[in-house]
């Protein structure tokens, strides 16, 4: 087992003239990182600055994707990869509370179903609000040769939008391939959406960030 004991303390136990003893030698190997015991690390980690490694890729040990259930009306799990229902009908999910979430949780919603025309999904908590710069970047629906592929964005205000809605609309979207990615920074939950149309994207889709 892991010490616990803080540097300072383990200081403590090895001044000059001090007689340490077996526990305070078993607390201060336990306090060191062991590269053949600890390939695995529990627990939250905290990086002064930046973490690579061989393949300058860092992600979630997300091993698999969760369906949600049609009609969801629940708290989201953190470090989860869901599906949105198949129905592509109206849900509402909030996310875990800021006050129980750790630097680096992440959610990922992906949409493999069409959403409803006129449906809404929401996305949030009540009070908490998204990081400001969070963003949804969705189809236009100019009429022009580029149909379909021009962007706009809404921008969260972090300081009264709580929740995303992703509003369902004809040839507008948000369709199979959208994707939101969503971390907690150690403060808030921060939003990054990217929205594909739902058809020949001649709509402008209306998904944006909310109050309550």
């Amino acid at each position: 087992m892991a010490s616990t004991s803080t540097r300072t303390t383990l200081k403590t136990h090895f001044n000059t003239g001090d007689q340490p003893t077996q526990q305070n030698f078993y607390d201060l190997i336990e306090s060191t990182v062991n590269i053949t015991d600890d390939s695995v690390i529990n627990g939250s980690v905290k990086f002064a600055e930046g973490v690579a490694n061989i393949t300058g890729v860092v992600a979630p040990t997300i091993t698999a994707k969760t369906q949600m259930a049609n009609g969801f009306s629940a708290a989201l799990v953190k470090n989860t990869h869901y599906l949105t229902p198949t129905d592509g009908a109206a849900f509402t999910a909030t996310l875990p509370l800021q006050g129980s979430s750790t630097v680096g949780d992440t959610i990922i919603l992906e949409w493999h179903t069409v959403i409803d025309t006129t449906a809404v999904q929401k996305v949030g908590t009540s009070g908490e609000y998204f990081m400001v710069g969070s963003t949804i970047y969705r189809t236009t629906g100019a009429d022009a040769s580029a149909v379909g592929l021009i962007k706009t964005v809404d921008v969260a205000d972090g300081a009264a939008d709580d929740f995303a809605n992703f509003i369902g609309l004809t040839n507008s979207g948000p369709g199979i391939g959208s994707m939101a990615i969503i971390t907690f920074n150690g403060a808030t939950w921060r939003m990054e959406a990217n929205l594909t149309s739902s058809g020949t994207g001649v709509a402008a889709n209306l998904s944006a960030f909310a109050q309550s």
